[in-house]
């Protein structure tokens, strides 16, 4: 760890730690900061720009980068760049750096090369890289037994997030078109509303598992569905609903209850908007039906 933060050092002036906290372990250090540098730098160390207030302009090889709050910047080692006085005053960043040979094991074990080379494409901070940061800052803090064990943890969970989510020339991106992801996303998503439609199901969660906003996610979800995912959700609980009203003796409170609802009062007034019948009309008229059935001979 020594070895590591020494080699951040010159990054870092004196005026730069006293507005930051640092969070370092073996591989990765966590910089929590409200200092902007405005002269040309240059980091030896695979390093991502995490902006959550006030997003400046980075220059980078002639080339002005508008970062967004929420958005992750990435840097390789001794890549040159500065940040332009725009006269923000109240910003906020965290700066990941990854230890070289670290980061490049990592990109060796996902894509089978470690000759990595990161592309200055900034992209979206997702719910679940920001969770595991803060888990990290968190676990930095409480310093309990076992701390070293659960940040080396956290190391290799944020490094596979990053090379997975970034722009670099390993990435599967440059296998595989867009639209192969998008439908990768869309079918982990039925297919966890699908095993999970008896729970709470939010957005955040979809978009926690599929490692995209939740606005790219319910766009990219209803353009490929037809539906929004609360609305998919709804008919796999109506589907379930209907095949125990028609298969078991349950109780309709017991199949509100199996089927995720809320309450019976809703669970009634979106049977009836999705099938034309209450529950209890639908269960009726089943069973007249298998009545009319079983009396005609037909068992």
């Amino acid at each position: 760890m020594e070895d590591f933060l020494l080699a951040l050092k010159p990054t870092f002036p004196d005026v730069q730690m006293n507005k930051s906290q640092v969070y370092p372990c073996l591989n990765l250090a966590v910089i929590e900061t409200s200092y902007i540098m405005l002269e040309e730098c240059a980091c030896n160390q695979y390093h991502y720009i995490i902006s959550m207030k006030q997003s400046p302009l980075v220059r980078m090889e002639n080339k002005l980068h508008k970062l967004k709050e929420k958005s992750v910047f990435p840097c390789n080692p001794m890549q040159s760049h500065r940040i332009e006085d725009t006269g923000t005053i109240d910003f906020k960043a965290f700066i990941l750096y990854f230890e070289n040979t670290f980061l490049e094991t990592m990109a060796e074990e996902l894509f089978g090369n470690r000759n990595l080379v990161l592309k200055n494409n900034c992209f979206e901070l997702s719910p679940g890289l920001r969770e595991l940061i803060y888990t990290y800052i968190r676990e930095c803090r409480a310093k309990q037994p076992g701390c070293s064990m659960m940040l080396e943890s956290l190391s290799v969970q944020a490094a596979i997030l990053l090379l997975r989510e970034s722009y670099h020339n390993l990435s599967f991106s440059s296998y595989y078109p867009r639209e192969y992801h998008d439908n990768k996303c869309i079918k982990k998503v039925i297919e966890y509303i699908t095993d999970n439609f008896q729970s709470k199901i939010s957005l955040s969660d979809l978009a926690f598992e599929t490692h995209y906003s939740q606005y790219h996610l319910l766009r990219l979800f209803k353009q490929h569905t037809g539906k929004t995912p609360f609305e998919f959700l709804l008919d796999q609980k109506i589907e379930k609903a209907k095949s125990l009203l028609q298969s078991t003796g349950f109780s309709i409170e017991q199949i509100c209850d199996l089927c995720g609802f809320s309450g019976l009062s809703y669970f009634s007034q979106v049977f009836k908007k999705k099938t034309g019948l209450t529950p209890t009309q639908f269960k009726g008229q089943y069973n007249h039906a298998s009545k009319l059935f079983f009396f005609n001979g037909k068992k």
